[in-house]
């Protein structure tokens, strides 16, 4: 289930990866706008006010036993209290939310709200343990996490089973809270990454007093201001009630998905696309580690029958999450093939510009479509009856820059600390920003395409001729793109498939027509390491040696560094050309695909 790019990558560089790529994707918001836009279980404010006091008048009521109060007036009690560490200070909060859910029944009783009647997960501290690993590389370490409520307390918890991971540090500093960005990163992405059954996560952290609510999802993460959850009990608690009873689907599970144990170490997935059922033979292509992404899976699939029996033969399942305002691939096939078809009716096209036909006669349409991929469906993603969407950030959000640490300051401040108390367990560094370039946060749909043909990439051809031939035909099935008016824009070994000895060319939902690209909304599309030299720096850099009086007298006018960029034709030839008398190798750059 692993792919190369995060197979390679220690624990420490992972977290890195993951906070390096997700700057730029994060944004702030104020605790109370968190609750209402992410987690609002009851949908009444009046309601949630009423079940807050009613729990927070019980928690500060005086046990019979005599025991402490659970909420006084200086906070929790089960966490305010100085300790050696985070899991002497904080293992309390498994029992505060305990009597929250408890208080929540006794609301409940006379209430019978729909939201309240079933419990969904358990918060259990357990800094020490990790979670049982269902794929290989899938086990993780939090100091704390909200678990489904049906794992029994002597089960190791699966890592499917992790629905929130937190972390704690007893000390509020700029090295502790950066650790605990870091590790909560590494969690959530380590869950997103080897589950497909996840949509979204969400997580908290604690240094000292200071507790901030994290979101993460497809199209953005979003984190609160830092609260003093002590002096603001009532932000935490209605976060405990949305974890506790919030349903598996607003907890970010796809219920389209189930995960089926076909032995002991071979797991697949069930997805139902529409009303049909798929199982997953082999995994294709993996995403790649980052969250905020198109999370691009593909898969070997094999259709069920109402028995779970196969039918037919094998097909490919591809899932992913593009921009909500994005063409959806079946759409871009469908104006390329449209374009063909309007230059065979208008008979623009000569003989010496069309590439080799497939026989005497046939279209423009019958001949591109050797080159392509055939599209069985092309849907969205429904949940609970509604389209599964990774949503904007609310409005009034800032833009959140995770920190690193000022390597000088650390150094002086670990020797002013040493010879002081003869240790460097109390250095606060100063924390230096690291901003990022900022990515416009927008919603994402979820998507799903069955194609008919199981291809293999130019990555899996080690045969020269077959290499050849299949660069030879990408060029066609390029040249047709370019009659109909349309460039890729990423072309890569990994989108050139092989498919019983003829070349498709995948992955169109970069593709434009020429003349409306417009502005990009990122900065760049398509797989990094194959990208054209001059879209790379976004300029021209070569003078035209021959060609058409246009582009002639357009280059006598103006240098190439002068001219208004734009993705051409020759740039998604620039591959085949590059290859075109290399030798098949494996390697390649690594075939993961572009984050954005």
């Amino acid at each position: 289930m692993s792919q190369p790019g995060a197979a390679t990558l220690n624990l420490g560089e992972q977290r890195l990866h993951l906070k390096e790529s997700s700057g730029g994707n994060t944004v702030e918001v104020p605790a109370e706008t968190f609750l209402a836009h992410y987690a609002n279980l009851l949908h009444s404010q009046r309601d949630t006010d009423d079940l807050v006091s009613h729990i927070e008048t019980g928690l500060k009521a005086t046990p019979e036993d005599q025991k402490p109060q659970t909420l006084s007036r200086n906070g929790w009690t089960a966490t305010n209290f100085i300790g050696p560490n985070e899991d002497t200070v904080f293992k309390g909060l498994a029992g505060v939310a305990e009597e929250i859910y408890t208080h929540c029944q006794t609301w409940n009783e006379t209430k019978q709200h729909p939201k309240l009647q079933q419990r969904t997960t358990r918060l259990i501290c357990q800094p020490n343990h990790t979670t049982a690993s269902e794929v290989r590389g899938g086990s993780m370490k939090t100091d704390a996490r909200f678990i489904l409520n049906e794992i029994g307390d002597d089960v190791h918890v699966p890592t499917s089973a992790a629905v929130a991971p937190a972390e704690f540090k007893t000390r509020m500093n700029p090295k502790n809270q950066i650790d605990n960005e870091s590790k909560v990163l590494g969690a959530v992405g380590h869950i997103l990454y080897n589950d497909p059954c996840r949509r979204f996560v969400i997580a908290f952290t604690i240094e000292d007093r200071m507790m901030r609510f994290w979101y993460f999802s497809r199209s953005h993460i979003a984190v609160t201001a830092q609260f003093d959850y002590h002096a603001n009990p009532r932000l935490f608690i209605r976060f405990v009630i949305y974890m506790t009873f919030a349903s598996l689907e607003d907890l970010g599970y796809d219920p389209t998905v189930q995960r089926i144990h076909v032995s002991e170490e071979d797991i697949q997935y069930r997805f139902t696309v529409g009303d049909k059922v798929y199982q997953t033979i082999r995994i294709i292509h993996e995403l790649n580690l980052d969250i905020v992404t198109r999370a691009t899976r593909v898969w070997e699939v094999i259709e069920l029958d109402s028995e779970d029996m196969p039918i037919g033969e094998s097909q490919v399942l591809k899932d992913v999450w593009l921009y909500f305002d994005a063409t959806p691939e079946s759409d871009i096939y469908n104006e390329i093939f449209a374009a063909l078809r309007q230059l065979d009716a208008d008979g623009s096209v000569s003989e010496s510009e069309r590439p080799p036909p497939l026989q005497q006669g046939s279209s423009l349409e019958e001949d591109a479509k050797r080159y392509f991929m055939n599209i069985i469906s092309d849907s969205v993603v429904t949940v609970n009856g509604r389209a599964d969407e990774a949503r904007e950030p609310p409005t009034g959000y800032t833009e959140f820059f995770y920190t690193e640490l000022d390597e000088e300051q650390v150094a002086m401040d670990a020797v002013i600390v040493a010879a002081q108390r003869g240790d460097v367990d109390g250095c606060t560094p100063k924390p230096k920003t690291n901003k990022a370039y900022v990515y416009p946060h927008k919603a994402r749909i979820h998507r799903q395409v069955i194609f008919l043909e199981v291809c293999e990439t130019l990555y899996k051809v080690f045969s020269y001729s077959k290499f050849a031939l299949g660069l030879a035909q990408l060029v066609h099935g390029l040249a047709y793109l370019r009659l109909a008016g349309f460039v890729h824009r990423d072309i890569s070994p990994g989108n050139c498939l092989i498919y019983e000895g003829q070349m498709k060319i995948s992955d169109l939902e970069y593709a434009r027509k020429y003349i409306s690209q417009g502005k990009n909304i990122t900065p760049l599309t398509g797989t990094p390491g194959f990208m054209a030299v001059e879209y790379q720096r976004g300029q021209y850099m070569f003078q035209v040696g021959g060609g058409r009086k246009a582009n002639l007298d357009l280059y006598s006018r103006k240098t190439p560094s002068t001219i208004r960029f734009q993705f051409n034709f020759l740039h998604d030839l620039e591959i085949p050309y590059e290859n075109r008398g290399r030798r098949p190798t494996r390697q390649y750059p690594s075939p993961s695909p572009q984050t954005l």
